[in-house]
């Protein structure tokens, strides 16, 4: 602590020294940290959006379809919750997804052709539409049985709003064209890969407008309290398999519809486990892409702290040798001065860190005012429209560690050189 309240009162002073190595840790460390929350917040968003899409964190599905009624999908999901150890922060959900190749939105006069249609219970998947941003009305259906939920590009093309009665019309499996007449209760902000054209519509009315027997194609895993381990998901494959003829965990989603297509024995019925990340492989590249990018930022500007605050700190304390040398005089041992040397560069480290913290949040709430979702294809990344940063306390301090014990290391060997300086050596080095 003496040597802390020294360093503090030393900074003071020749503050006109250390304002520029002030500068340099409080901004770079202000820009890595605005690079890292915001990279991060833009991959939690992709990732609730692909949880939002796919129904939550793991997809449980049958070779050949489940083949059951929404309702009666008992036995299955008693099994399952005793795989997952009766949890309650985990929503089992049951869907139907259908691949809308020809199927339109008509509402008048005006179409709008879809890339999936997915019949949901709407009361069941409470904590997943809880989630969505709404810009026009609700995921609840009131006093109508047929509804439907639509982006907002989506709606925009079609004219409507919430209220609207609009026409669904699909192609079934018998190649007939059909149409049912939907309530639009609901319009949600997202232009994502996942959301602009996707539509959530009650199960009931996609098993009548398709026409076939009422029967879901996957049972999906949601955990509110964030995605489970690599470790849970293997546990839980491994307690599947006692009670299922289970693919191998992680099997690409493509693979596995190729494999049970051309499976020749129909009779045997195998399921899997899908995690999110087999569904989202695609998005993975953009993802490790922007962690590289992340990643040369922060190195560079690591590099950028260490050396411009270690070669200035240099110039520094060799102006200080006179010091150096009358603090040795009067009894100091060189194992004092380099604590006192030490301290003033941790003050000045931590105090710089923490001002670039305090201006990095600032930066990063203040971008998150502004609506982005005008950028086409960047709503993806988007919550709400916006840019939201997310703040990992743990990441933050490894990364801001990293930046002092470098820096700090580079001026040991600078004041390892000065400490040896004899008194009259220091006396003689400023005259």
């Amino acid at each position: 602590m003496f040597y802390f309240v020294i360093a503090i009162k030393s900074i003071f002073e020749r503050r006109r020294q250390y304002k520029s190595l002030f500068a340099v840790c409080a901004v770079g460390v202000c820009i890595m940290l605005c690079a890292l929350m915001v990279t991060d917040g833009m991959v939690k968003s992709m990732n609730e959006k692909a949880r939002q899409y796919y129904g939550g964190d793991l997809q449980f599905m049958g070779g050949h379809h489940l083949e059951k009624p929404l309702d009666e999908a008992v036995e299955e999901e008693k099994i399952i919750k005793e795989c997952l150890g009766n949890r309650k922060d985990i929503t089992i959900i049951k869907r139907f997804n259908h691949d809308a190749d020809d199927d339109s939105y008509y509402f008048e006069g005006t179409s709008v052709r879809q890339r999936a249609i997915i019949g949901v219970d709407f009361e069941s998947e409470k904590v997943l539409f809880d989630k969505f941003t709404f810009v026009e009305g609700s995921y609840h259906p009131g006093e109508y049985e047929d509804t439907v939920l639509l982006s907002e590009p989506v709606a925009r093309k079609l004219g409507c709003h919430v209220g609207d009665s609009i026409l669904y019309v699909c192609e079934d499996d018998n190649d007939y064209i059909n149409t049912i007449e939907v309530v639009l209760t609901g319009i949600f902000q997202d232009a994502s890969v996942f959301g602009m054209y996707t539509s959530y519509i009650t199960y009931d009315t996609l098993m009548r407008a398709l026409d076939r027997e009422p029967e879901i194609d996957r049972i999906s895993f949601y955990y509110e309290n964030g995605s489970p381990s690599k470790r849970e998901q293997l546990k839980l494959q491994e307690s599947l398999e006692a009670k299922f003829n289970m693919y191998p965990f992680g099997i690409d989603k493509k693979a596995f519809y190729k494999d049970f297509k051309y499976e020749r024995d129909k009779s045997i019925n195998k399921w899997c486990l899908i995690p999110l990340e087999s569904n989202v492989s695609d998005l993975k590249l953009l993802v490790q892409a922007l962690k590289l990018i992340v990643a040369a930022i922060v190195i560079m500007l690591v590099i950028i702290i260490s050396v411009g605050i270690s070669s200035t700190y240099r110039v520094i304390v060799i102006k200080r040798s006179l010091e150096s040398g009358t603090l040795r005089a009067i009894g100091m041992k060189s194992s004092g001065i380099m604590k006192l040397f030490i301290s003033e560069a941790l003050v000045l480290l931590l105090s710089g860190c923490l001002t670039g913290f305090i201006f990095s949040a600032i930066a990063v709430k203040i971008a998150s005012i502004f609506d982005l979702s005008f950028i086409s294809g960047f709503d993806l990344f988007l919550t709400g429209g916006h840019l939201i940063a997310d703040f990992n306390p743990l990441k933050i301090a490894g990364y801001v560690a990293i930046i002092i014990v470098t820096t700090l290391v580079s001026v040991l060997f600078t004041l390892r050189k000065l400490v040896r300086i004899s008194p009259v050596g220091a006396i003689t080095a400023t005259t």
